[in-house]
């Protein structure tokens, strides 16, 4: 393995040991640890905290250099994933990201690696994404292009990342007067949808990065890689301590299959079939179903 991996860790030590086994077992040259600080009010947190990076730093047993990224005081999911990933790409032309939760299968590191290479000069591609949250719908080729692409176990390049996100979404106020994304939805509701998430964002309402990764796509009209098989099981989803996936109703919960020498596609051609059946799982009338049933139980 020759790819940089960035792992993104918290107070979650049982479930960064899963990811980090499988971290292990690829062996990348460089393993790039980024940690939030625990929360001033509680003290548990602390311990666990210490506990999760201890147990990264004291278990890389082959060849690797370790660098590490802690910060101080605590950020926020928000501040803390994305600077964290800038700081990536100031080290790295490319490289593999995985959060705490996100348990890789093996061939995931060298799909990413083989996909990395490949479209590292094609400024169309944003993302590789190890997630494929449609295991029903039949991908023709090894992967499938979309505007739509999941940060569950993933890949970038610097000419990506550090020359277009936003973590504020500056743009968007224009964009959403504009309806430039509009197209991309099946319907108004799904489009009301991202544009009510987006809203929430771009006033600060949410603390989080990643959608703000995928406006970032979205507006430069560019695409992510999906896999035919699911490579990435988030074994986050349904518990008390997830930050945004309490529910587990986006959980994928099983592995699928990829195999070698990958095909590669001819062109970077949006599967829109695909995208079609992507925004109705997450931006359709389920997603407002798990709203309300949510606010039910609560």
């Amino acid at each position: 393995m020759k790819t940089a991996v960035a792992m993104i860790i918290f107070n979650r030590p049982d479930t960064t040991k899963e990811v980090f086994e499988a971290i292990r077992q690829a062996k990348p040259p460089r393993l790039y640890i980024i940690s939030d600080a625990p929360r001033e009010d509680r003290e548990e947190e602390k311990k666990k905290v210490a506990e999760t990076r201890g147990y990264v730093e004291g278990h890389v047993d082959w060849d690797c250099e370790v660098i590490k990224n802690y910060a101080e005081a605590n950020m926020g999911c928000k501040k803390r994933v994305a600077s964290g990933i800038t700081w990536l790409f100031e080290h790295e032309e490319a490289a593999i990201i995985l959060e705490d939760d996100c348990v890789p299968k093996q061939e995931f590191f060298r799909y990413c690696q083989e996909m990395l290479e490949y479209y590292k000069d094609d400024t169309n591609v944003y993302m590789v994404s190890g997630t494929n949250d449609l295991p029903d719908y039949f991908i023709q080729g090894d992967y499938a292009f979309s505007h739509f692409a999941s940060i569950w176990g993933w890949a970038s390049w610097r000419r990506a990342w550090s020359e277009h996100y936003d973590i504020d979404m500056a743009k968007w106020p224009k964009v959403k007067a504009e309806k430039k994304l509009r197209p991309l939805f099946s319907n108004s509701l799904q489009y009301k949808l991202f544009v009510r998430d987006a809203d929430k964002i771009h006033a600060g309402l949410v603390d989080t990065w990643d959608l703000q990764w995928v406006f970032t796509i979205l507006d430069n009209q560019g695409v992510g890689i999906t896999p035919k098989g699911n490579l990435i099981h988030n074994i986050g989803c349904g518990r008390e301590d997830a930050t945004h996936t309490k529910d587990n109703s986006r959980e994928v919960s099983e592995y699928g299959e990829f195999s070698f020498p990958i095909r590669f596609l001819e062109d970077t051609t949006v599967d829109k079939e695909y995208e079609k059946h992507y925004t109705k799982k997450f931006y359709g009338i389920k997603r407002v179903w798990n709203a309300v049933k949510q606010k039910l139980m609560h």
